[in-house]
């Protein structure tokens, strides 16, 4: 990629400029001023809520009618990915093919810095091209500066195979060079540490995605009354997570709890349908 081009992209970007003579502080004051500067961001997220619940709703019509949801991102913001989606089987049982997550460099980059993979347009579009995009899925990109030509070469390309496209950025959408059916660029203003998106960026890009799919399971009846219903309880913790449910949700005991968990084969959701005639 041109270097030029690239300085006059970086240049353009909030997030890469400098206010705060951060070396000059105390650590009291730098430590104040990072919690600060994260919840400054967090509440920024609030006034792009429109957005947010459209995504959402895609989110859980893409799943709902047999699509995939699929997330791509370089660095911090493709870790993210990757967290977000390894947590949906456990919290929501919904199947780990159904929501994927690819980072920039392979999954060798979730463990160690792979830099330069990021700059690979055509990385993007061969990864998506394989996992042969329909109409049916939703293409989220994660980029905090808009501009990422992994992310923007999956994006490209999706849109080319009319998969639904979202870019979730955290510089203002006139700054960021990636087009999608919806852009989400929550303006967060300059980072205290110039240039490191790990920061208050990607504080705000957890919570959307957070957000995006507490909603989304939320519309796809996977939680009732505050509770995860369709849990997969494969661990010790989960079990005792699910028999604490059902006590607290039906008033019964553990023993009772466990017993009709067992029955249903650990099938939280149809434990709950079991009790729930049990009390008509």
């Amino acid at each position: 990629m041109d270097l030029n081009e690239v300085l006059r992209e970086i240049f353009s970007l909030r997030t890469e400029e400098k206010e705060i003579q951060l070396d000059e502080l105390s650590p009291k004051e730098i430590l104040e001023l990072s919690v600060k500067d994260n919840v400054y961001g967090l509440l920024k997220i609030l006034e792009y809520s429109d957005k947010i619940i459209t995504i959402s709703e895609i989110w859980a019509e893409s799943l709902k009618g047999g699509g995939r949801v699929v997330m791509v991102g370089a660095g911090t913001s493709g870790r993210l990915a990757v967290m977000e989606a390894a947590e949906m089987f456990p919290t929501f049982g919904i199947g780990r093919e159904r929501i994927l997550a690819f980072i920039a460099g392979g999954k060798g980059a979730v463990f160690s810095s792979k830099e330069g993979a990021e700059d690979r347009y055509s990385a993007g579009k061969a990864l998506v091209s394989r996992l042969k995009l329909s109409k049916k899925d939703i293409l989220i990109g994660i980029s905090a500066s808009g501009r990422t030509p992994f992310v923007k070469g999956a994006i490209d390309r999706a849109r080319e195979l009319g998969c639904k496209t979202v870019l979730i950025s955290t510089n203002s959408e006139d700054r960021v060079k990636i087009r999608a059916d919806i852009n989400l660029c929550v303006d967060v203003g300059v980072e205290i540490l110039a240039g490191s998106t790990r920061m208050k960026s990607a504080t705000v890009q957890k919570v959307i995605l957070n957000t995006v799919s507490l909603l989304g399971a939320v519309l796809l009846g996977k939680v009732k009354r505050g509770r995860m219903v369709d849990m997969v309880p494969l661990s010790g913790k989960l079990k005792a997570r699910a028999i604490r449910t059902l006590m607290e949700e039906f008033g019964i005991s553990k023993e009772d709890a466990e017993e009709t968990l067992e029955s249903s084969n650990w099938n939280l959701k149809e434990a709950f349908k079991t009790l729930e005639e049990k009390c008509k």
